[in-house]
């Protein structure tokens, strides 16, 4: 029972280490992507080596505000992030502005931080003592040269919950405890009646660096089993343990169970013998009784009660009882009589003996080994050409017919034997194919009385409207001086093999008839492939690890990483209203026909249409579902210079991407089954798109595409919101990617990119004076900047 408990509490351990694994290494590669981010390098630069009374330094130190509350903004558990100084360790810019020019020069992670990226043991922040990992990375100039370090507070929050969360099944006790021995967090129901450093067996063993099991007493002296990890990249322990008392539970209940039924059985056994045992002695003493009795001259029977081996016994000792009875009678009958003297015992012997003797004569044989030496007579050669299937004619040296077999005479009719009648008919000989008749010197058996060997495979024998095909062959028989004596030729029916090659011509013609209809076959498939490629993506089926649309079953489902795209038409409805049917179909068709390029030639696959919104899948980069974006609103750029007409206004279209684990497969029943993907993911990248009509922009990405970019800076994008997720805690931020609007547009968000972000950034602080300063100086500069105009409203109404 031990052993089968240890087995789910070493597979909860395992999956929270691989958990917070990845959380960590996550955080980790994001620390170093924002160190090396072409703009976060130039900014530190300047503000690391400038003055900080320049008007250089105070406009690097707003650029870095910008892109510092970006990253703020999209990793939830980003405490603050700080530079420090190559030199004094000094912060020289942070998100918490009140640690600005304190030295870090003593701190373990600055100092390992100009060196390396540096994960730092878990400690307790100061002024809000709450659990705090910090990761540290150098900053490097254009040069390479190290400049100073960039450094990001994480809370713990994340980690805790990962900590925290148990299996209700499996009811077991977490601790994650410092190489000090403190418990860091725990899902006790109590955790302040936990000890200030833990000790037991287990956490002794994973400090050393050893995973492993251990039975001991906890904090309160409970015993328990449980597992110990050192978890390398925290420099901590994880201990997962379970009330030794509740994993035994189940075997002292068995236990318990199976005393109480062994004494209820014991108890049932016992009667059950008592019983069976007075039924067997009860008899028995009977018969003692009886015996006694019977000894004592009482010859009273014994009643007989039953049928078994004591009955029989009865019956027997009755037996007795009464043949002694008997013999009293007779015996004082005896007395009773007068004596006679003369009474002579009679002897009579009677033996018969019979002897009889067995006489076996061996009568001697003598084998005798007869060999004989015997040559082949006439008779027996007729013999064997009479068993041989085929036909077989000897002429002698003057053509007369000497010899023929049965089947010769069967080929070529009664008058084909030696000595015929003059009119016995014999079948004439023809050409193969034809009616003419074979010409005799041409025949191998006329060919061999003149010495030649010959074999013919044109020859047929007409027996009535029987045509009958042979194959002949003849040789010369030639006597001790050399003449020619006899002549024999051999007449082999080749119907069988005629009929044979003719089948195999037909099998031949229907096998290239079926080779035909194959490749006619092959080429619908091929079709039908091509078609259905249409409705089901070819790269879909691959992604399930098919090639072909037949192999796919219901239930089938793979889990992969994607970035999933959601477009849309603004106001589709009102314009429909304005088109026939047929027309609606059309402009639908027109207007796809030109998204398609977009996806497909950045790698990705249109996973359904539904109606006049498109859903796309990019499994390779989420770079390629941005630039398909990108391209999409292009493309629809140039549709609209086709409808440059009053009945045909320009169309707008909102776009969603958003990156993350999702699941792809095939649903469906017996007749109608589709292709589908199911995630979280995909229901935001849709919320995305409807998101796109709330700020007037057309193309919006979440903070997971946004950080899955190998260089966000590549694009025009900016932060524009924080949103909650149905079902979720945390926010989530959202991009707008402006990158297709016009240059004149573009060029004014890139120039207040900087305000409009920091406005954003006061805003969710709730230093809202400074937020409206900010939105109006974008205001200024930009004043078609609708999602400014959202914010600065919602502020004035605020205030």
């Amino acid at each position: 029972m031990i052993e089968l408990a240890l087995e789910p509490l070493q597979m909860s351990a395992t999956l929270k280490e691989d958990a917070l694994n990845r959380w960590l290494e996550t955080h980790r590669k994001a620390t170093v992507s924002l160190a090396v981010l072409p703009e976060v390098k130039t900014q530190a630069e300047i503000l690391l080596t400038r003055d900080q009374s320049s008007e250089e330094f105070a406009r690097a130190y707003r650029q870095m505000q910008s892109l510092m509350s970006i990253a703020f903004a999209t990793q939830s558990d980003v405490r603050d992030i700080f530079i420090l100084t190559v030199s004094t360790g000094k912060v020289i810019f942070s998100t918490n502005p009140s640690t600005e020019g304190q030295s870090r020069s003593a701190d373990e992670y600055f100092i390992e931080g100009l060196k390396q990226t540096y994960v730092q043991s878990i400690y307790l922040f100061p002024g809000t003592n709450q659990p705090t990992l910090t990761i540290s990375t150098p900053l490097s100039g254009e040069n390479n040269q190290i400049l100073g370090v960039l450094a990001v507070n994480l809370n713990l929050e994340t980690a805790a919950e990962i900590i925290t969360q148990i299996n209700p099944n499996l009811n077991e006790e977490i601790y994650w405890v410092t190489r000090f021995k403190v418990p860091i967090y725990t899902n006790t129901p109590d955790p302040q009646k936990l000890p200030r450093r833990l000790q037991n067996q287990g956490l002794e063993a994973a400090l050393k660096q050893k995973n492993g099991t251990h039975q001991d007493l906890n904090y309160a002296g409970e015993a328990i089993i449980g597992v110990h990890r050192w978890l390398e990249q925290w420099n901590s322990v994880l201990l997962v343990e379970k009330s030794r008392f509740e994993v035994l539970k189940p075997v002292h209940n068995l236990a318990k169970n199976i005393l109480f039924t062994g004494l209820l059985l014991s108890i049932i056994c016992i009667y059950i013998i008592y019983k069976l045992i007075q039924n067997l002695t009860q008899p028995i003493l009977k018969l003692t009784t009886a015996a006694t009795h019977i000894a004592d001259g009482n010859l009273k029977l014994v009643p007989v009660t039953t049928t078994d081996e004591v009955g029989m016994l009865t019956k027997a000792l009755n037996q007795i009882t009464q043949q002694l009875h008997h013999l009293y009678s007779r015996l004082e009958d005896r007395i009773n009589q007068p004596q006679n003297t003369d009474f002579k015992p009679q002897e009579i012997s009677t033996q018969r003996q019979e002897q009889e003797t067995l006489l076996n004569s061996n009568i001697p044989t003598k084998n005798q080994n007869l060999t004989t030496s015997k040559k082949l007579n006439s008779k027996q050669f007729s013999q064997f050409l009479e068993a041989i299937p085929i036909g077989v004619v000897v002429l002698d040296a003057q053509g007369n017919i000497y010899y023929s077999n049965h089947v010769a005479q069967g080929l070529f009719g009664p008058g084909a034997v030696p000595d015929a009648d003059s009119d016995a008919e014999i079948y004439p000989s023809y050409i193969a194919g034809t009616e003419q008749i074979y010409a005799e010197k041409d025949l191998p058996l006329v060919r061999a009385l003149h010495g030649e060997t010959a074999t013919i495979n044109d020859i047929e024998v007409h027996q009535g409207d029987q045509i009958i095909p042979l194959e002949s062959w003849g040789t010369p028989i030639y006597d001790e001086a050399g003449n020619i004596v006899f002549a024999i030729a051999a007449f082999q029916d080749t119907s069988e093999r005629k009929n044979a090659e003719t089948e195999r011509q037909i099998f031949i013609e229907d096998l290239f008839k079926i080779n035909c209809d194959l490749q006619l076959a092959l080429d619908q498939e091929e079709q039908l492939n091509s078609t259905a490629e249409r409705f089901v993506p070819h790269q879909f089926l691959t992604f399930l690890g098919y090639e072909s649309i037949v192999d796919v079953k219901i239930g089938d489902a793979v889990q992969q990483e994607m970035s999933i795209l959601f477009s849309d038409i603004r106001s589709f409805t009102q314009l429909s209203e304005q088109m026939s049917p047929s027309e609606n179909f059309k402009f639908i068709n027109a207007y796809l026909a030109r998204m398609e390029p977009a996806i497909v030639e950045n790698y990705g696959l249109i996973d359904k249409y539904i109606g006049d919104a498109i859903m796309a899948l990019f499994g390779c980069s989420a770079n390629h579902a941005v630039q398909a974006g990108i391209d999409m609103l292009k493309y629809l750029s140039e549709f609209n210079l086709t409808r440059c007409r009053p009945d045909r206004p320009p169309i707008q279209i909102g776009i969603g991407i958003n990156t993350g684990d999702l699941m792809l497969g095939i649903v469906g029943g017996k007749d109608r089954m589709d292709t589908t993907v199911i995630s979280d993911a995909v229901n935001l990248a849709a919320r995305l798109e409807k998101l796109t009509k709330k700020y007037s922009v057309p193309l919006l990405i979440s903070e997971n595409t946004f950080l899955a970019l190998p260089d966000p800076t590549a694009y025009a994008l900016r932060l524009i919101d924080q949103v909650v997720v149905t079902g979720k805690s945390k926010k989530v931020s959202v991009f707008e990617v402006f990158e297709a609007d016009s240059p004149q547009v573009r060029q004014k968000k890139l120039e207040t990119k900087t305000q409009f972000e920091l406005a954003i950034t006061y805003y969710y602080q709730e230093e809202y004076q400074q937020a409206i300063k900010l939105f109006s100086e974008c205001l200024t500069e930009n004043p078609t900047d609708t999602v400014a105009q959202m914010y600065w409203q919602k502020l004035q109404s605020q205030l």
